[in-house]
C-alpha cells in the first residue's frame, strides 16, 4: 500500500471512528448529532490543529483527495430536496407556497443588501479596482444578499431524519429550501454574467442556467426508464448513486453547476416515475454513510480563523441574513394563509447555511479577486457561526411545531453508558451460550401514547365542499381525515373508504361538505393511555390507520394523531433495543 493510500485510510478511519465519539457527545449534550459531526471535522481538521499546535488527522491534502466524498453526498442531498417538487405535491398548496417562498427570500436579500451596502457606505468605506465607493457598496450587497438566500440542505434533511420529523411543516420546510438554493444559483449566474461579464454573449448565460436543467433532465428520464425496469432495492440504489455520479462528472466536464443539474434530476425523477418513493426508500439504508462523511469533511473545511476576519460587514451579514429568514417567513406565511406554527417556526429551520454558499462565493473569488475574496471571507466566517447554530435552530422549531415525536427526543436524551454497554454485551454473549436470562424487561406497552403522537396535524374545515376534499385527499398518504368545526373544535374523521361511493354519484357532489361525510366510528385515544391499550384496541379494530388523540378534559380538543405505523414502529424498536434476551 503506497504512502498516500495509508493517509487517505487513515483519514477515513478518523473520519468515522470521530463521527462515532462527535454524534456520541452530542446526543448526550442534547444537540443534534449532525453539529456532533461538524465539531469532531473542526477538530480533526487543519483549521483547530493550526491555532492549537496539534496534528491534524484530516490534512488539507487528505481533505483534496476525500472531497469526492463531499461532492457525492450533497449532490444525494440536492436529489432528496428536488424530488419534494412533484406536481402533485406543490399542487396542495398551489399559489400560497409560492408566496411563502418568495417574502422569504425577497426579503432576506433585501435585508442583507441593504446592511451590508450601508455598513460598507457609512463605515467602511472599502473600495474596488476603478469601482467608485457607490459601485463598490452595490456588488458588495447585491453578492451577499443573492448568497444569503441560500439555505443548507444537508444539515436541515438531516436534523428532520435523526428526529423523525414528519408533518405539513417539514414539509414546507424541505420545499422553501430547495426553492432557495434554485433561486440563489440562478440568481447569482444572472449577476455575475450582467455585473461582471457583460460584454460575454447571452447565449453563454443561457447555458450556464439551462445546462445543468438539461443535464438533470436528461439523466432524470433515464433514471426513471430504467428505474421501472429494476424490481430489486438493491438495484434502485445503485442506479440512483450512479445517476447522481453521471450527472456530476459531466456538469463538471460542461463547467456548469452540478448542485442545480442534481436538483432536477430529483425533480424529474419524482414525477417521471411512479416507482420514486420505493427508489428513495431504497437509497436511505445506504446514503446516511456518506451524509456523516459530508458533515466531518464540511468541519474540517470550516475555516475557524476567518471568524476574526469578517468584521462588521460580517457581523452584519450574519444578522441580517437571520432576521430575514425570520421575519420573511413570518410574514410569507400570513400571506399564503399558513396557520400559525409555520408563522412561528418555519423561519428558524433555515438558517443553516453551508455548501452551496461556499461554493458560489469561492465561485466569486475567482471571478472577481479583487472583491470576491473579500466577500468570501464574509461567506466563510459567516457559515461558521450558521453551520454551528442551523441544526440546533432547525431542531428547535421542528420541536416545537410538534412535529417530533418525544419517544425519539427521549431516546435521542438517553444514551447507554458505559457500564450499560459492557452489560449488553455480556448480556447477548450469555444468550449465545443459551444460559437463562438474568432479568426481566420492561414491556414496550409501558409506552405512552404521547410519547410517539404527532402533535402538528393538518385538519379539514367542515364546511370544506367535496370536490375540494377529494382534492386533499388525493394529496395525503392517510385514508382518514380529522374535521374541525369554524372554531377548531374536532368533529370527528371522515373516513375515505365510507365516502368513496360518492365519487360516482356526481349530482350529489356539489350538494356535500365535509362536515357531512364524518364517520360513526368513535375510536379515540388519550395522551396518557399506554400503548398496550392501542394495540388492544388495534386487534379489536383491525380496519383503523389511525386515531385522533384527544384532551381528556375538553373531548372536542384534538392534541394530535396517532399512526398504527408509529405504534408498532416503536414496539419494534424497543424490542431491537433489548434483544439480549
Amino acid at each position: 500500500m503506497s504512502s498516500n493510500s495509508i493517509v487517505i485510510m487513515t483519514g477515513l478511519a478518523a473520519i468515522f471512528f470521530g463521527a462515532l465519539i462527535g454524534g456520541r457527545l452530542a446526543s448526550r449534550f442534547h444537540i443534534p448529532r449532525v453539529t456532533g459531526y461538524l465539531l469532531t471535522g473542526l477538530a480533526i481538521g487543519p483549521s483547530v490543529a493550526h491555532l492549537v499546535g496539534w496534528p491534524a488527522l484530516l490534512t488539507s491534502e487528505v481533505l483534496t483527495e476525500l472531497s469526492i466524498l463531499g461532492d457525492l453526498a450533497l449532490a444525494l442531498i440536492l436529489l432528496n430536496i428536488g424530488s419534494l417538487f412533484s406536481i402533485d405535491h406543490l399542487r396542495k398548496w398551489k399559489q400560497r407556497i409560492a408566496f411563502f417562498s418568495l417574502s422569504e427570500m425577497g426579503l432576506t436579500f433585501l435585508l442583507v443588501g441593504i446592511a451590508t451596502f450601508g455598513v460598507n457606505e457609512l463605515i467602511l468605506h472599502k473600495t474596488v479596482a476603478d469601482l467608485s465607493l457607490h459601485q463598490t457598496s452595490l456588488l458588495f450587497s447585491l453578492f451577499l444578499g443573492i448568497i444569503g438566500v441560500a439555505t443548507a440542505p444537508a444539515a436541515t434533511l438531516m436534523v428532520i431524519r435523526e428526529y423523525e420529523a414528519e408533518g405539513p411543516i417539514t414539509g414546507i420546510v424541505l420545499t422553501l429550501v430547495g426553492f432557495n438554493n434554485l433561486v440563489s444559483v440562478l440568481g447569482f449566474t444572472i449577476l455575475v454574467h450582467f455585473l461582471l461579464s457583460p460584454a460575454e454573449s447571452h447565449w453563454l448565460l443561457l447555458w450556464q442556467m439551462g445546462g445543468p436543467i438539461i443535464v438533470g433532465t436528461f439523466f432524470g428520464l433515464i433514471l426513471s426508464f430504467w428505474g421501472e425496469r429494476l424490481e430489486l432495492p438493491s438495484e434502485h440504489k445503485i442506479l440512483l448513486l450512479g445517476s447522481v455520479a453521471a450527472v456530476t462528472t459531466v456538469c463538471q466536464i460542461m463547467g456548469i453547476d452540478s448542485l442545480l443539474a442534481s436538483l432536477i434530476l430529483g425533480i424529474v425523477a419524482a414525477n417521471s416515475t411512479p416507482s420514486w418513493h420505493r427508489m428513495a426508500a431504497s437509497l436511505r439504508q445506504v446514503d446516511y454513510l456518506l451524509y456523516v462523511a459530508f458533515f466531518v469533511l464540511a468541519g474540517a473545511n470550516l475555516h475557524i480563523e476567518t471568524l476574526g476576519h469578517i468584521g462588521i460587514l460580517g457581523v452584519a451579514y450574519v444578522l441580517a441574513r437571520t432576521l430575514g429568514k425570520w421575519l420573511g417567513a413570518r410574514i410569507g406565511a400570513a400571506i399564503g394563509n399558513f396557520g400559525k406554527r409555520e408563522r412561528s417556526y418555519v423561519g428558524l429551520t433555515l438558517l443553516a447555511q453551508a455548501g452551496v454558499a461556499i461554493g458560489l462565493a469561492a465561485s466569486l473569488a475567482r471571478q472577481w479577486p479583487e472583491g470576491g475574496q473579500l466577500i468570501q471571507t464574509v461567506v466563510l466566517g459567516s457559515v461558521v457561526v450558521f453551520e454551528l447554530i442551523g441544526p440546533l435552530a432547525v431542531r428547535f422549531g421542528l420541536v416545537q411545531a410538534g412535529e417530533v415525536p418525544i419517544l425519539s427526543l427521549l431516546q435521542k436524551r438517553t444514551p447507554k453508558g458505559a457500564m450499560e454497554g459492557m452489560h449488553s454485551v455480556v448480556q447477548h454473549f450469555r444468550s449465545s451460550l443459551g444460559l437463562p436470562a438474568w432479568k426481566k424487561f420492561r414491556e414496550p406497552g409501558d409506552i405512552y401514547v404521547r410519547h410517539i403522537m404527532r402533535q402538528n396535524v393538518e385538519t379539514i374545515p367542515n364546511n370544506t365542499p367535496f370536490n375540494e376534499l377529494l382534492r386533499i385527499i388525493a394529496h395525503s398518504r392517510y385514508d382518514r381525515f380529522p374535521v374541525v368545526d369554524s372554531e377548531g373544535r374536532f368533529l370527528g374523521l371522515i373516513n375515505y373508504t365510507e365516502i368513496r361511493e360518492l365519487i360516482f354519484e356526481p349530482t350529489l357532489m356539489p350538494l356535500v361538505v365535509a362536515g357531512e361525510l364524518i364517520s360513526t366510528e368513535k375510536h379515540a385515544v388519550k395522551p396518557d393511555q399506554p400503548l398496550r391499550e392501542v394495540m388492544e384496541m388495534l386487534k379489536s379494530n383491525r380496519n383503523i390507520s389511525f386515531f385522533p388523540v384527544i384532551d381528556p378534559d375538553e373531548p372536542d380538543r384534538l392534541l394530535g394523531i396517532l399512526s398504527q405505523n408509529e405504534v408498532l414502529s416503536a414496539y419494534r424498536r424497543f424490542d431491537d433495543d433489548n434483544t439480549e434476551q
